[in-house]
C-alpha cells in the first residue's frame, strides 16, 4: 500500500514519539492477554487463552507466563535427575535486556528454578524471539503499521486495520506509550486477539530477585 502525505506525516509523528517515550520510559507494569480461537479441518473448534505479565523500563522487557500457582514444581523438572532436566520454554520468563551500546542480553527465567538461562542469537528463534528489540519493547514491531491505514484517533489511540483477501488486521495503537492497546485478526479459519491493560509502576523490578541464581547456557539443555 502506498504511503499518501497524510500517513507520511503521521508516520513521522509516531517514529518522533517513539523516540521520546524511549527517553522519557517510566517503568510499567503491563497485564497482556492472548485469545485465539480456531475451526480444525475435523470440524472441531479449539479455543487458546494465555496471560503475560510484562514489565519494561527504559533498557529492560520482562515477560512471564500468569501460571496456577505450583503449576510446574521443582520436582517436576527434576524427574529422571539433574542432567536431564528440561527446559520449558513456553513457561519460562524471557528477560531481555539493552546495554548502552546497543547489544542485547537475552535470558530465560525457567519457572520454579533458581537459574539463568543465557540465549545467543543463533538460539533467538529457538523461544519464539526475532531479534527485535524495538518489537520486543513495544510488543509488535510500530513499523508494521506503514502497511496499514489509519483510521479514527481517540486522544492518544490511532486505530489503524488493514484488509487484504483472506485476512483482517486491526491495531488499535497508544501513540503516548508507543504500543498496542489491541491487536485483532481475522481469517476464514481463526480470530487471534491481544489485549493489554495497563497495571501501573511495578512496586518490584522482578530481576532485583534473581541474586543467587545459578547462570547455565540454553545449550545446556540440548540432548
Amino acid at each position: 500500500m502506498s504511503c499518501d502525505p497524510f500517513n507520511k506525516k503521521l508516520f513521522a509523528i509516531v517514529g518522533l514519539a517513539f523516540a521520546m517515550s524511549m527517553v522519557n520510559a517510566q517503568n510499567m507494569e503491563l497485564l497482556v492477554k492472548h485469545t485465539s480461537v480456531a475451526n480444525g479441518a475435523d470440524g472441531v473448534k479449539r479455543s487458546t487463552e494465555f496471560s503475560e505479565r510484562v514489565i519494561r523500563t527504559v533498557d529492560t522487557v520482562w515477560v512471564s507466563r500468569v501460571l496456577p500457582v505450583d503449576t510446574h514444581s521443582t520436582h517436576d523438572h527434576a524427574k529422571g535427575g539433574d542432567q536431564h532436566k528440561h527446559l520449558d520454554v513456553a513457561t519460562a520468563t524471557r528477560w531481555i535486556t539493552k546495554t548502552a551500546g546497543g547489544a542485547l542480553k537475552v535470558q530465560l527465567v525457567p519457572n520454579g528454578e533458581k537459574v539463568l538461562v543465557n540465549v545467543t542469537k543463533p538460539d533467538y528463534g529457538n523461544i519464539g524471539f526475532d531479534g527485535s528489540w524495538v518489537a520486543a519493547w513495544s510488543l509488535i514491531d510500530p513499523a508494521s503499521l506503514k502497511r496499514m491505514k489509519a483510521g479514527p484517533v481517540k486522544g492518544e489511540l490511532i486505530t489503524y486495520t488493514l484488509l487484504e483477501k483472506d485476512r483482517s488486521l486491526k491495531v488499535v495503537w497508544n501513540t503516548k506509550l508507543q504500543m498496542p492497546t489491541q491487536v485483532e485478526s481475522f481469517d476464514k479459519n481463526s480470530r487471534r486477539e491481544t489485549l493489554v491493560k495497563i497495571v501501573g509502576a511495578p512496586t518490584v523490578l522482578a530481576w532485583d530477585n534473581l541474586k543467587g541464581f545459578d547462570t547455565k547456557d540454553y545449550s545446556d539443555y540440548l540432548d
